[in-house]
């Protein structure tokens, strides 16, 4: 048996339907074919993970991944098996993906209190906030062909100073950047980078200015 994920259809985005990962883009990728839009939402964390410098730590994908191949990306994202909550999925996926331990609040109140608590420890442990979540429909490029796919975001924002480590195959390395370098890359060479982040860095930026917001109000 195959992966099995949340997804949702575009018309009922509360409902969840438990189907197998490649199914979904299987079937996805065929509805786009025929359409040009898709009709159902595979739910998915994307997180940006940030030092105190405010520098974001972005993933360059294996060359070997199905989907964006080669490019820029989040610090970490996967998609929800059904059955398991948001939390669980992001604290796994950072270890996964960055071999960096995790804890995950549900609230600016929390993350602020977590924060002053175990600031002095951020060499060891990310502390992650979970912001909000959205339908958001984006390009990918799966199999090298570009195909619009939706996704039920969970956005998270965390904090982490220690070393990272890319696992495996799941990336190649990781850069960090100062957001305002970031926006002008994006900008200037769009291509090297995933849609995905894109359109967190853009359509989610007063979110990402909270964030700093708390992190700058601890600092204090």
């Amino acid at each position: 048996m195959g992966e099995i994920v949340n997804t949702y259809l575009l018309t009922d985005p509360d409902n969840i339907i438990p189907m197998d990962r490649d199914e979904f883009y299987k079937e996805q990728i065929e509805v786009f074919e025929k359409t040009g839009i898709p009709t159902m939402a595979v739910e998915v964390v994307h997180c940006l993970i940030f030092n105190s410098d405010k520098e974001v730590i972005i993933q360059k994908r294996s060359f070997e991944k199905k989907q964006n191949a080669g490019l820029l990306d989040k610090s970490i994202g996967g998609h929800v098996q059904y059955g398991d909550t948001l939390d669980y999925t992001i604290m796994v996926e950072t270890v996964q993906e960055l071999q960096t331990p995790s804890i995950v609040l549900r609230n600016y109140q929390d993350f602020k209190k977590a924060l002053i608590l175990l600031g002095a420890y951020l060499n060891t442990i990310a502390l992650i906030n979970h912001s909000l979540n959205k339908i958001v429909i984006s390009e990918r490029i799966i199999d090298g062909k570009k195909v619009s796919i939706a996704n039920k975001v969970n956005l998270f924002f965390g904090i982490y100073d220690g070393a990272t480590k890319p696992v495996d195959k799941e990336a190649k390395g990781v850069l960090y950047y100062k957001l305002n370098e970031f926006i002008k890359e994006i900008d200037t060479i769009p291509q090297t980078f995933a849609n995905d982040l894109i359109a967190i860095i853009k359509d989610f930026k007063p979110e990402i200015e909270k964030f700093f917001a708390v992190i700058d109000e601890v600092k204090k």
